[in-house]
């Protein structure tokens, strides 16, 4: 159900390629490595087990070095204990918005050169989180039959966050991005990135 939401919504935003007459969309798809905060429940004594992340975000130039867009992302977790009869899992379901500005004119203006064609960027991203979690447990009763207990809980988190990052591209249309900081689910994040 989750990877059927996330190809519905990159399909709705690849639709927009159509709207956009003059190439300026950049499509970004990434994936978050190295969670933290909220998006790494550590507990002790269990078997922890992490969902691949992924990011999906959008954007549209909108003045000189500067864009606006949005994006959406999923995290996951899953944590097995009391020998494999509980099992708690997080579902991060992320939606926002992001600013970015390019930092290679700024630089140049400083005689500083990036070089090998590669573009930086600094991105602001503020959006919320939806945090799914499970509770479930099966264990023997007096009788030693299964007893099956589960619960479920939704929070609405806040997120803000900023990154460095850095795009290298192989053509006009495709290359590849990284960026670093407090605002992907992860402390860095790889992926590919499209010029539609």
């Amino acid at each position: 159900m989750k990877l059927k939401s996330l190809i519905a919504v990159l399909l709705c935003t690849l639709s927009l390629q159509t709207i956009a007459q003059d190439k300026d969309l950049r499509l970004n798809i990434g994936i978050p490595l190295g969670k933290y905060g909220k998006f790494d429940h550590n507990f002790a004594g269990s078997d922890e087990s992490n969902s691949p992340s992924i990011l999906i975000q959008l954007e549209k130039e909108w003045k000189d070095n500067l864009s606006i867009g949005a994006y959406i992302g999923y995290a996951g977790q899953k944590h097995e204990y009391n020998f494999g009869h509980s099992e708690t899992s997080f579902n991060f379901y992320r939606f926002g918005s992001v600013l970015t500005y390019e930092l290679n004119d700024w630089l140049n203006d400083m005689n500083i050169s990036t070089g090998y064609d590669v573009d930086l960027y600094t991105s602001v991203k503020a959006g919320l989180t939806l945090e799914h979690k499970k509770f479930e447990n099966l264990e023997p009763d007096a009788s030693s039959n299964p007893v099956y207990s589960d619960n479920t809980s939704n929070d609405l988190l806040f997120d803000l966050g900023i990154v460095l990052g850095a795009r290298y591209h192989f053509s006009n249309q495709f290359g590849l991005f990284t960026e670093l900081g407090w605002a992907n689910a992860g402390f860095l994040t790889i992926g590919t990135t499209f010029t539609l």
